[in-house]
């Protein structure tokens, strides 16, 4: 499968990055297209922009920044199997949902849109507001698969890794592409600790305060 990567300038850059990762692990291509805004932002969250585009060179195709309107893959003509961004801002959406192509990153999810190819946005907010939440739906009604980069508990996430997984893995889920990367519901069962809170935040539960 050839997919389209978008990274734009929201929370979560690592979401991105290990898509990409898992992604050509499977035996895919991608093809990134980095915002500006994402660069600064992954130095704000740790990752040096060089490195950040470095390393997805490693595992793409190609790398675009987001003003490139002549790439190859900013035309339908050259449409590829899947278009995801991950994270997406609230920004991008907005002007996906408008049509407005200022960017690669929304010229590529619209064609998407118009070939009728799955168009998947990893959406990194919070709180959403009555503005950001029109927006998703009319994404939704659209066709967009919105998957906000939120935790599923019942995979007992002990890292940081395994959170990023578990959205990543849904992003998978949505494309058809099987992966083993979280822990699948499989119905309720017996608690994984005697005291869940002294796990998760390092202390006994409030009942057993005095």
């Amino acid at each position: 499968m050839k997919l389209f990567l978008g990274i734009t300038g929201a929370s979560g850059c690592v979401i991105g990055l290990r898509l990409a990762e898992v992604l050509k692990s499977l035996g895919h291509e991608i093809y990134v297209s980095i915002s500006d805004e994402a660069l600064t932002v992954a130095e704000y969250e740790c990752i040096s922009r060089h490195w950040f585009s470095e390393k997805l060179k490693s595992l793409s195709i190609a790398v675009y920044r987001e003003g490139d309107i002549g790439a190859d893959i900013g035309s339908s003509s050259n449409a590829l199997d899947s278009y995801v961004i991950a994270p997406a801002s609230i920004k991008t959406m907005a002007m996906v949902v408008n049509g407005i192509a200022e960017n690669l990153i929304v010229r590529a999810a619209l064609i998407g849109l118009r070939m009728r190819k799955p168009v998947v946005a990893v959406v990194r907010e919070a709180p959403l507001g009555v503005v950001e939440l029109s927006i998703l739906l009319k994404a939704a009604r659209l066709g967009i698969h919105v998957i906000p980069a939120v935790i599923g508990f019942y995979t007992y996430p002990q890292t940081i890794k395994d959170v990023v997984d578990f959205i990543v893995g849904k992003v998978l889920d949505v494309l058809g592409i099987k992966h083993d990367l979280y822990r699948r519901w499989k119905g309720s069962r017996a608690p994984l600790y005697p005291d869940p809170c002294e796990v998760l935040y390092g202390s006994a539960s409030s009942s057993d305060s005095p």
